[in-house]
């Protein structure tokens, strides 16, 4: 039985398998599915059906002890609604940062650091293509049955190994993203997500704050993507693009 076979076995949701395209016609399906999906109630997503995202979803049915996929998602969805986002991040920040820190400016060593302060526009998802760019296999663009996008990761939850919060803590991070940048849940495989942001920061005060906030919610973003604070609130000015992997 394929993958794509596997999910709708788990899913009953309408979806479409993306069989070819660039980085700039997967980007503008997306956008044309996002918009559609404001007018007709859902919000799409990118999955990537490979194996492991399919274990993913075996294991937390077998950890919750049922057969049915949509009751991790309700009990998610129900999760999500105690988290405090806020107090959530500090927390997570604290667990992995320097308590000696007191201001923002201790979390950023290079004082001379050029941002770049270009506008950046383009949505590259790099989670659907390999690393010679062409598009992985059994990639789908799901109708999410749902009106408030940050709620997606309720439904694909992988979470709560190497640091990764819980489904339920990533749609509460996720909402309280969406409501302050309009930050969407884009595509998600087995260990990564990938935001499209339609009001990323634009000042530098609050990209470093964000910074912080994106190291406390995947603190392998640095090291593993990048060298320093400095670098990831570079990527994240002004981008609408975000991504996160817990390696």
């Amino acid at each position: 039985m394929s993958n794509i076979d596997e999910f709708k076995k788990l899913y009953n949701f309408e979806f479409e398998k993306i069989k070819t395209g660039s980085f700039k016609e997967v980007s503008e399906k997306y956008l044309a599915a996002y918009k559609d999906g404001k007018e007709k109630g859902y919000t799409p997503v990118f999955l990537v059906l490979d194996d492991n995202l399919l274990e993913t979803f075996e294991i937390n049915m077998e950890d919750e002890d049922t057969d049915n996929i949509m009751d991790i998602v309700k009990s998610n969805l129900e999760k999500y609604k105690d988290i405090n986002a806020v107090e959530f991040l500090k927390k997570f920040q604290k667990e992995n940062t320097e308590d000696s820190r007191e201001s923002i400016d201790d979390y950023f060593t290079e004082k001379d650091y050029k941002y770049d302060d270009s506008e950046k526009y383009n949505l590259e998802l790099s989670t659907l293509f390999d690393y010679d760019n062409y598009l992985k296999d059994d990639v789908i663009l799901v109708k999410v049955p749902t009106e408030k996008p940050y709620e997606v990761l309720a439904y694909f939850g992988m979470g709560g190994y190497n640091e990764c919060p819980f489904p339920a803590e990533q749609v509460a991070v996720a909402k309280y993203w969406y409501e302050k940048y309009g930050a969407v849940p884009v595509s998600t495989t087995y260990d990564e997500i990938e935001f499209y942001v339609e009001r990323p920061p634009q000042t530098l005060e609050e990209t470093k704050k964000l910074a912080i906030e994106h190291y406390a919610f995947c603190y392998g973003l640095l090291w593993e993507c990048y060298d320093t604070l400095d670098e990831l609130a570079s990527a994240i000015y002004k981008n609408v693009h975000w991504y996160f992997w817990w390696s």
